[in-house]
């Protein structure tokens, strides 16, 4: 019975809470990446510059401080010292891939605009 109650007076407050917290919530307006464009090629741009670059970035920044933690961690044994090494490589190769994509879809989008008449 004891336990009920503390049930039942969780519950109420927590619905309580919630209902305070919706009530007073101001309306949230997010950008839409995908706008300022109809083109196939305007929205293949918004989606590198707007999506794919900076997910991409921040999953290189974790990488990279995790194979700096595997190093740390490793305290001088081999094996672990092999894992961050391939970890620090793989991670330093998937940067310069993403990186490699964008430098060369900039070239062609330069290149298609003084191709224009």
């Amino acid at each position: 019975m004891k336990n009920m109650k503390k049930l039942s007076a969780t519950l109420v407050s927590l619905a309580v809470f919630s209902v305070l917290g919706t009530s007073s919530a101001q309306a949230v307006t997010l950008d839409n990446p995908f706008s300022g464009g109809n083109s196939l090629f305007s929205l293949l741009r918004a989606i590198i510059d707007g999506i794919v670059l900076p997910i991409g970035g921040v999953l290189a920044v974790l990488a990279f401080v995790y194979s700096g933690f595997l190093y740390v961690t490793a305290q001088g044994n081999e094996t672990k010292l092999k894992t961050a090494h391939k970890a620090l490589l793989y991670t330093s190769i998937g940067t310069a891939v993403l990186l490699g994509s964008w430098v060369i879809a900039k070239v062609i989008e330069n290149t298609i605009n003084q191709l224009r008449p």
